[in-house]
């Protein structure tokens, strides 16, 4: 180390001697700087000898790990250099960074510290440690990075003026009246990725105007934040086993990132190289057109997607969906921890990606909050040490941008399950439209409906009671003058945030709720959206939750997007009628799959009488009705030339007839664990309606036997859908019979070249 410290009296050259870690290092000067070890915070100077250097760490409080340091510099004018190196923020292993005073020496170790600074969600953990520091160039902001957490911005000192805080707001913070021993809470938090694994992941401002947080990530990628939003737009595949950090360029659109695999990547901020490539809004929404589906895990693994994987959330308020399941079997840095991401190249056969992954960002978020969850759920160390709620906030807006983004949508961090086509789009397409229908064009209402229902469902106030805070995580209610002085959301108009820095010089407690725009209202107010129609759009300010009212919203939803689907399947387009049905299901799931419910208590009530009946819905209603005929429609989808998945489409038939068996007799509904107890005078709609159904199911069963080329089940099936057409005193349907006389045919022509085959092998043998 830069102290003299040899046992044997022998001279040591270098910065620390074998048996201390140097965590890092900055310059102060052309020869002077700090060192952050496990020894403190150490000052060296190369001009001198290792014997000549300073003793002991600078910071009495951090004499025995200092693990970040960032020197305060007031700005790039002043050249009095002991000004320039007289404070440092610097943090080590609890969860305080504090601005110390390096002139004040000797005394408590209280006395250094001038300002302190230190999460809300982190005040009562002592397992967390600073991995990283950075300051704003505007010195306003500091950027805090922790071991097993996340990423938080602080106000340097809130009450500095805009030009930033000056020697008088520094000197007069830590005077008797003891300002510092009250830390100041974060402005905001970051983050989706995990920081587990290594100990020392950097976080850093980026931009001419630091507009991107950017840092590394257990899994290899590189996240790069926008910083007024929280969104992800960038997630690069920077290493093949973890990203320690990312090293902007101060003015260059470069940036350098390393890990710990032998190379560090030097990479360039561009446009697409391909000039065949139209990345503008539209064109981005076009290729989400032609992008191929994709199953989720909800619809694959329907019966058991949850099994092996106990979710317990410590939280009872908090719920978590069946659409934030994850099928991450083959993560081995879940199941073996550190040593995972040493083993992981060398049990790849396959050459590492190393670019651009952000088509992967929305499956990476839901892995690493389902890691999170079950670690909870299982009483393990928890990856984020702040909690499920916060992180599941950050998640759920990081995907709705990424949703918003892949459509070309506009989209508002404060909302962000509420997104709206953008205008001068709509405009430049008027005359194309013309012909074309509106479920499958821009701006379509269906694809306003959130991707996934745990981006939506938990932060509805219609939905949820009461809602989990959604949005972007800013700390608007401490920090109102902050924000509006130094936010770019361009969710919040010029002339608004305006109007609200005039407010506080005429009142004492100015409210941010007269900058918020109509787009909730926009959006409520489109026919069969989200938020359902008009009259909700204008009485859901203030209104009560109402359980029949969340059910008509999850209804309207499904409706919606089955209607949709079924327009892409007429339009010739199975990938799309696929990806919409499938999100119908996903849906739909909240009503039928066991899981913690959190306050959606519409859903609870329903749980507890599904438990009760072996996991079938025994009451005939609208929304059952809607998954059985979504789940034909999808087999249908799975057995067209552009998906050909028969297998797939055999499972959805076979899940579309298991639910209708509650119905399949008359005058009564099956019920209980084993459905062996018989609800009497059900109505004889009911047994017709559900006999309908069930001749289409075992047709849509029939179709893909099949196409299996199992044709003596086909043939059974097809039987099935024509008696099930009968006992509900319906006619028989052509293609029924069609397909029958199909099956039959096939069956009797495999018959024979099977008769064929075993009468050519006894005849070889007798010759």
């Amino acid at each position: 180390s830069p102290e003299y410290s040899s046992d044997d009296g022998v001279s040591q050259i270098g910065f620390l001697s074998s048996d201390k870690m140097c965590f890092s290092h900055t310059f102060l000067n052309a020869n002077e700087g700090l060192v952050c070890s496990e020894r403190g915070l150490l000052h060296f100077d190369l001009r001198l000898p290792a014997r000549s250097q300073k003793r002991g760490s600078l910071i009495e409080e951090l004499k025995k790990t200092c693990k970040a340091c960032a020197p305060w510099r007031l700005g790039e004018d002043s050249g009095d250099y002991q000004l320039q190196s007289a404070y440092v923020f610097a943090g080590g292993t609890g969860v305080d960074v504090a601005l110390y005073d390096l002139r004040m020496t000797g005394g408590t170790s209280g006395n250094q510290a001038v300002q302190r600074y230190r999460p809300r969600a982190l005040q009562n953990k002592s397992s967390v440690a600073v991995s990283g520091i950075d300051l704003s160039r505007n010195k306003r902001e500091l950027l805090i990075s922790y071991e097993s957490d996340q990423i938080y911005t602080f106000p340097i000192f809130p009450d500095a003026s805009a030009a930033g805080p000056t020697l008088m707001d520094i000197e007069s913070n830590g005077t008797a009246d003891k300002k510092s021993d009250k830390p100041i809470p974060e402005l905001c938090s970051y983050g989706g990725h995990l920081n587990r694994m290594t100990f020392l992941k950097q976080a850093k401002y980026a931009g001419l105007n630091d507009e991107y947080i950017c840092t590394g990530s257990d899994s290899g990628h590189a996240w790069i934040y926008e910083k007024d939003s929280g969104a992800v737009v960038s997630f690069l595949k920077a290493d093949n086993h973890t990203c320690n950090g990312i090293a902007p360029h101060p003015s260059l659109p470069y940036f350098i990132t390393y890990g710990i695999d032998s190379t560090a990547k030097l990479w360039r901020a561009t446009v697409p190289v391909d000039n065949e490539v139209d990345d503008s809004d539209l064109g981005r929404f076009k290729y989400s057109r032609e992008a191929e589906y994709e199953k989720s895990i909800v619809l694959s693994k329907w019966r058991d997607a949850r099994r092996g994987r106990p979710i317990d959330l410590e939280d009872e308020d908090v719920s978590f969906l069946p659409d934030e399941i994850t099928d991450d079997d083959d993560d081995l840095d879940d199941e073996i921890g550190m040593m995972g991401i040493f083993l992981r190249q060398r049990y790849m056969n396959a050459l590492p990606y190393i670019g651009n992954n952000l088509m992967n960002l929305n499956c990476r978020l839901k892995k690493n909050y389902f890691t999170c969850c079950r670690s909870v759920g299982m009483s393990e160390v928890e990856p984020v040490k702040s909690g499920i709620a916060s992180l599941r906030r950050r998640v759920a807006l990081m995907k709705s941008r990424y949703q918003a983004d892949r459509l070309g949508l506009e989209w508002n961090s404060r909302t962000p399950w509420l997104m709206k086509p953008r205008d001068r789009i709509q405009e430049q397409l008027q005359n194309e439209r013309k012909g074309s229908t509106d479920m499958i064009s821009y701006g379509a209402e269906v694809d306003l409906i959130p991707d996934d229902p745990s981006c939506w469902i938990p932060f509805e106030r219609l939905m949820t009671n009461p809602p989990e805070t959604g949005g972007s995580p800013f700390n608007v209610k401490r920090y109102e003058r902050f924000f509006l002085e130094s936010s770019t959301d361009d969710s919040f108009t010029p002339v608004a945030r305006a109007n609200q820095m005039n407010a506080f010089e005429g009142s004492s407690e100015p409210s941010l709720e007269v900058t918020v725009d109509s787009l909730d209202a926009k959006c409520a107010s489109q026919k069969h959206s989200i938020q359902s129609n008009e009259i909700l759009a204008e009485s859901s300010e203030g209104q009560s939750y109402n359980h029949m009212q969340a059910w008509d919203i999850l209804y309207q939803t499904v409706s919606l997007l089955k209607e949709a689907g079924n327009e892409a399947l007429k339009s010739s387009q199975p990938s799309l009628a696929a990806q919409r049905y499938d999100k119908a299901i996903n849906y739909c799931s909240i009503a039928y799959l066991h899981f913690p419910v959190g306050n959606s208590l519409f859903l609870a009530e329903h749980q507890y009488v599904i438990s009760k009946n072996s996991g079938f819905e025994c009451r005939w209603n609208p929304l059952l009705k809607q998954l059985i005929m979504i789940r034909l429609n999808l087999s249908m989808c799975f057995l067209k030339e552009e998906l050909k998945d028969t297998k797939e489409a055999l499972s959805q038939a076979n899940l579309a007839l298991r639910a209708l068996r509650p119905f399949t007799e008359k005058g009564v509904v099956l019920t209980g664990k084993k459905l062996s107890k018989k609800r009497k005078d059900e109505p004889q709609e009911t047994f017709k309606e559900a006999k309908s159904l069930q001749a289409k199911a075992y047709f849509r069963l029939g179709s893909a036997q099949l196409a299996a080329a199992d044709f003596e089940e086909a043939v059974n099936s097809f039987d099935k859908s024509a008696k099930c057409s009968k006992e509900a005193d319906l006619q028989v349907e052509d293609a029924v019979v069609r397909k029958l006389n199909e099956a039959k045919r096939q069956r009797k022509q495999k018959k024979e070249k099977e008769r064929k085959k075993f009468k050519l092998m006894f005849s070889s043998q007798d010759e």
